[in-house]
């Protein structure tokens, strides 16, 4: 990787940025409960046998990763190592949070379908739960990377990493 200048941040970016470190603290706790309730449920005789369920667990796997990567960038901001190159990975590890929660979401229901079982449903309801209380965290730590980036800066981070990922149209 080529040197990257550092950038320099206000005092207010700084305290932003520590809000934003801490929503993702609580992010953190959520997804941690996320996965223990999913392997739960993968362990459970009820719902073990269900396909797609190692891709389900792998979801959440993933927001729990997206998660990290977000904390390592903001924590990597804090020293002179804050630059154009942390900018772009802190969205891109936000976007992995935001779309591996769909995911899961996603993943969930098909699950769901093939189980049965009271004490699976119940785990199942848990998931659900835990999953609502991670998009209201997902979109608190959103208003935070606004509040740091500004609203119009993110945006255009969020869509540059779009472009950067997306295939061009074939002829």
């Amino acid at each position: 990787m080529p040197h990257q200048s550092s950038v320099q941040m206000s005092e207010v970016q700084k305290k932003r940025l520590l809000e934003w470190w801490e929503a993702t603290e609580k992010g953190t706790v959520v997804v941690m409960r996320l996965v223990s309730y999913i392997t739960e449920l993968r362990l459970n005789p009820e719902s073990s046998h269900a396909d797609g369920m190692i891709l389900f667990y792998r979801a959440a796997s993933e927001v729990s990763y997206g998660y990290a990567g977000m904390r390592g960038c903001i924590r990597r901001n804090f020293t002179p190592e804050y630059s154009e190159f942390l900018r772009h990975n802190i969205v891109r590890c936000h976007s992995f949070a935001r779309k591996f929660s769909v995911d899961t979401k996603v993943l969930l229901e098909r699950v769901t379908k093939q189980i049965s079982g009271a004490d699976a449903v119940r785990i199942v309801d848990r998931i659900r739960e835990t999953l609502r209380e991670n998009d209201e965290i997902l979109t608190e730590i959103e208003n935070k990377a606004d509040a740091f980036f500004g609203k119009e800066t993110f945006q255009n981070l969020q869509t540059d990493l779009k472009q950067s990922i997306t295939l061009p149209p074939s002829k």
